[in-house]
């Protein structure tokens, strides 16, 4: 029997049992299935980042900057708020579990759903929180009328719903998660669309768009942001490349299996341990500091703008270098940071790894077969290893938008790790599809 519930969050649970949710599939999801859903779910993200809000009294404006992409935004339409509302949800959640302010144990199926489920509902009310922000800030121009407003903040919120169930159905039925799905998508198509745009440039008439058609008419090697470049296609190139290769380099923990006669094997521990999650987490962070810098105004809102905002292009890290030395550090320390959090709130630090091997039998060669001692010996290397693959991909952004990376440094970074780890998981897919034994060994 369970143990009674401890958390206050319990009194949100008549609410969560109210709440419409994605089942969990009763059987084994094949192949073709999990691609069909998939290609869906983006084909709908994509439709909602072409329908434009009704009401708007002005074209747009853009708050979040280039953090637009990573949060797979679209101003002026139903995706304006984009996936913010949840991953902002989804951090503060982690962290009050992190801190055990909200007392929940997640490997209990209660206490996970009740997590779930409050988690929605915080996102969607910071989804109308965001909305009501950008409504009456101005976003969509002024003056506008109570009923365009109330009208606003319902549509935006709207979008917020039909993102959270659509994320809910990829992670259940097709490959990896919506979230990550919305950003490699609309990434994919801005990085697409500023390569090889045919058409006249909005923000320079009588210029190609494209950067590719520009340097083949025209010959133009290098131009300043917000025009893409050439400089931008060949730096998006070289993170493609450095991502590819930073994903396949591990270290390997030697170890020994007690129970099979010391059998030997290792524990890969790859370079992006924490992935490129710590990354997603400070820009959404900065991207929400830089909503409230926009209502607060002042020396706040110049300094989020000046130093949580990446310079973009050569051209604006040579006008002013401290800010991008500023910027670099900031970002590198935030994802160090996050590094660090996110591992030991998802059962994959030191101790929790530790306490993984000990249950399957296994120790480290050389050494006393003690919890304690293998918890030593592991966090000499997970810690290493997640504070240098945090700064990492901190740094690889940064460095991708200071050359004016096609799409966004971080988008660039966030889309390449993207598909590569969904063509990792549809490759092992297609091998328990061919090979149904091999299922048990994939952990399904």
């Amino acid at each position: 029997m369970e143990e009674a519930p401890k958390s206050k969050l319990y009194v949100f649970e008549p609410l969560v049992r109210k709440l419409p949710e994605v089942s969990v599939p009763k059987r084994h999801v094949p192949f073709k299935e999990k691609f069909i859903w998939s290609a869906l779910t983006l084909v709908v993200y994509l439709i909602m980042a072409q329908i434009p809000l009704y009401g708007m009294a002005a074209e747009a404006q853009n708050w979040w900057g280039s953090f637009q992409y990573i949060l797979a935004s679209r101003s002026g339409t139903l995706m304006q708020l984009g996936i913010g509302p949840i991953v902002t949800a989804g951090i503060i959640m982690q962290l009050l579990v992190g801190a055990r302010i909200i007392n929940l144990d997640l490997t209990q199926s209660r206490d996970r759903a009740l997590f779930t489920g409050v988690q929605k509902m915080l996102a969607i009310f910071i989804g109308v929180i965001q909305a009501a922000a950008y409504t009456l800030g101005g976003a969509f121009g002024s003056p506008i009328s109570l009923q365009a407003i109330l009208l606003l903040i319902a549509q935006l919120t709207l979008g917020v719903i039909i993102v959270i169930y659509l994320d809910e159905l990829v992670s259940k039925y097709g490959f990896g998660s919506g979230i990550s799905l919305f950003i490699a998508g609309g990434v994919a198509s801005a990085v697409f669309w500023q390569a090889f745009n045919p058409l006249e440039s909005g923000a320079f008439p009588g210029e190609l768009g494209g950067a590719i058609p520009k340097f083949f008419v025209d010959g133009v090697f290098y131009r300043p942001w917000p025009e893409p470049s050439m400089v931008g296609v060949l730096a998006t190139l070289a993170i493609f490349f450095i991502v590819i290769y930073a994903e396949n380099v591990r270290v390997e923990v030697p170890l020994a299996y007690s129970r099979f006669g010391g059998i030997r094997g290792r524990y890969p521990i790859r370079f992006f341990y924490a992935s490129v999650i710590p990354v997603i987490l400070a820009s959404v962070l900065f991207a929400n500091f830089r909503l409230i810098g926009r209502i607060f105004g002042g020396s706040f809102q110049e300094f989020i703008n000046t130093y949580l905002n990446s310079p973009n292009g050569l051209t604006q890290v040579a006008a002013d270098p401290i800010r991008a030395v500023v910027y670099l550090v900031i970002l590198v320390g935030a994802s160090m940071g996050f590094a660090w959090m996110w591992i030991n709130m998802t059962n994959m630090g030191p101790r929790d790894v530790a306490q993984q091997l000990h249950r399957s039998g296994m120790s480290i060669p050389g050494f006393r077969r003690d919890i304690r001692i293998m918890e030593r010996v592991l966090s000499r290397y997970i810690t290493a290893v997640t504070l240098l693959g945090g700064a990492a991909v901190g740094a690889l952004s940064a460095g991708a938008d200071f050359l004016g990376a096609l799409g966004s440094g971080t988008g660039i970074l966030l889309t390449v790790s993207i598909v590569y780890r969904l063509y990792q998981e549809m490759a092992r897919e297609q091998i328990s599809e061919m090979f149904p034994m091999a299922r048990r060994f994939l952990g399904e």
